[in-house]
């Protein structure tokens, strides 16, 4: 069997299902197997959309996102997607091709192990034919174990010859892993950080992405109660036991004024399956939760906090074994707090939310009001992703309930990922989801409207329009510099999104925003709804940094 098929044959007994991609040279054998072999191939217009989909895809579905690009020039439009997942932890496998060796004046020649290290992700080359079907193992193998995405390469030249193919003996990365292994804590670790939980008076638990197995909320919600403690998810878990009147909202950068106080009395935080990078920890430079003992829990051996600082008590351990090992402790403790559980903190939380007073110009709408409609019509099975840029802030911190997934395309701080990573997260859900970008970020991958439209995937794509690059206006304007040289006029989206084959409507009203997402739950297709919104609305996290407001 030649290798391009056996590399095929090798990603099946992978697992893969889907395959993201834009066809070039390196695949012309490798793509057309695949799509024999039942693999669902979806054509991408841009390899960094494509690297981004599989990206949402996996994020979606908890399993490894599959891309396919050419080598070259392919590789090379993948730099900022690889970067964006590196940083998410994604595990991802990009199958690609290279020049033959000592071919280096070839018109599409590249060194791409040196860009793709660069990015953080992982290289793999299969110079001989041999190796090929174990170099998709080791791709596979280490996409999972070391949680980022691997570029898979198999020179051209190479993937034209004959291997000893294994075929059924093949032994996939899944056999080797034999499932999650829980990681348990130490005993005296444990009795360490229940001292400190059971002698504070007011605890926030905070909750991360690697505390969200539905068996772990509810320990937490069982803590929090004994506790007496607010829940304060990071961003990646936003919405986490939100029906509960002590949820504070997300910790750090996008709390709120009332969480800031809150987190300013806590004289413990508990937190779980979570990094504690600065912008979960800090603000303005300065801690989060300045008087307050912390109990770190996360499988890795140790983590420094986004602080600079060391845990008062950290834990090696799983999430859920920890959780519930704290549990049964406090509870055979007969621990028992008031806490922040008050109905005057109730209330307030209740209460709180972004109520400074702008002039809304005519003909445009508050960002603030057109989420909080999007929010209150769209049910809770619709996902979220929001792409970054100075829109960000308005659906992360005011959309509050909890939605199936919460994607964020925010670690790079690159604008123009949130399109493509939706269509591979609604193409993974097979649902309806939401996505949120700025007009500046839907412009650098608009042409992945026409993927959308061709899948006729259930997808709201929402462009918060201000015909401006809305973070950099404000920042000019700020320093009393030229804010017009951000101002950039946009197209009419909703005309763009007809002309790709996707329904468009404007909004210049909260109640055309209010019709428009009717529309959107009463069809079936992609559809895009360019909400004119008024420049004069800043986000929370923009004033608290740069305008030192107490927000």
């Amino acid at each position: 069997m030649k290798v391009d098929h056996a590399v095929a044959h090798a990603f099946i007994k992978e697992g893969t299902t889907t395959v993201f991609g834009l066809l070039g040279d390196s695949q012309l054998a490798w793509w057309p197997e695949m799509a024999r072999l039942g693999v669902k191939i979806v054509d991408a217009r841009d390899e960094g959309a494509a690297v981004a989909m599989a990206d949402g895809w996996a994020r979606a579905t908890g399993k490894v996102g599959v891309a396919s690009v050419t080598h070259g020039p392919g590789v090379s439009r993948i730099a900022t997607s690889l970067i964006t997942a590196t940083r998410y932890r994604t595990p991802l496998v990009i199958h690609t091709g290279a020049t033959p060796f000592n071919k280096e004046q070839a018109l599409q020649y590249m060194d791409q192990e040196k860009l793709v290290s660069a990015t953080g992700a992982g290289y793999i080359e299969a110079l001989t034919p041999d190796y090929a079907e174990t170099a998709v193992r080791d791709a596979f193998y280490r996409a999972q174990v070391e949680q980022r995405p691997m570029v898979l390469s198999i020179p051209s030249d190479v993937q034209s010859k004959e291997c000893n193919a294994k075929g059924d003996a093949y032994q996939p990365s899944s056999a080797i892993l034999r499932g999650h292994q829980r990681i348990r804590p130490d005993l005296d670790r444990l009795n360490d950080a229940v001292k400190l939980l059971t002698n504070a008076n007011k605890v926030i638990i905070m909750v991360g992405r690697g505390a969200l197995e539905p068996e772990c909320v509810k320990v937490i919600d069982r803590l929090g109660e004994r506790l007496g403690a607010l829940i304060a998810p990071t961003l990646h878990a936003k919405g986490v036991l939100a029906d509960s009147p002590y949820y504070a909202g997300i910790a750090g950068l996008f709390s709120t004024k009332e969480m800031l106080g809150y987190a300013a009395e806590a004289d413990c935080v508990l937190a779980l399956g979570t990094s504690m990078h600065s912008y979960a920890v800090t603000v303005r430079g300065k801690p989060l939760y300045p008087n307050a003992k912390v109990v770190h829990v996360d499988t890795l051996p140790h983590l420094m906090m986004g602080s600079g600082k060391g845990a008062d008590c950290y834990i090696q351990g799983d999430a859920l074994t920890t959780a519930t090992a704290l549990d049964e402790l406090i509870t055979k403790g007969n621990v028992k707090k008031a806490g922040f559980r008050t109905a005057a903190v109730a209330k307030a939380l209740r209460d709180a939310g972004d109520r400074d007073e702008r002039e809304i110009e005519p003909g445009t709408v508050d960002p603030r009001e057109a989420v909080r409609i999007m929010d209150d019509l769209l049910p809770p099975q619709v996902g979220l992703v929001v792409g970054d840029g100075h829109y960000m802030s308005f659906p992360i911190m005011l959309m509050n309930k909890r939605r199936g997934p919460h994607i964020f395309s925010t670690a790079f701080g690159s604008i123009g990922q949130g399109l493509s990573t939706a269509i591979g997260a609604t193409i993974g859900l097979n649902a309806p989801l939401l996505c949120v970008e700025g007009d500046g970020g839907a412009l650098q991958n608009i042409q992945e409207l026409d993927t959308a439209a061709r899948l006729g995937i259930p997808l709201l794509y929402v462009v918060m329009n201000d015909d401006a690059y809305g973070a950099e206006y404000h920042k000019l304007k700020t320093k009393k510099l030229d804010h017009k040289l951000s101002a950039v006029r946009s197209p009419d989206f909703a005309a763009v999104a007809k002309g790709f084959g996707c329904a468009g409507r404007t909004a210049k009203s909260n109640a055309d925003v209010e019709s428009a997402v009717q529309e959107f739950l009463a069809g079936k297709g992609p559809m895009v709804i360019d909400i004119k919104t008024s420049r004069n609305v800043i986000s929370i996290p923009y004033r608290r940094m740069h305008l030192k407001e107490d927000v």
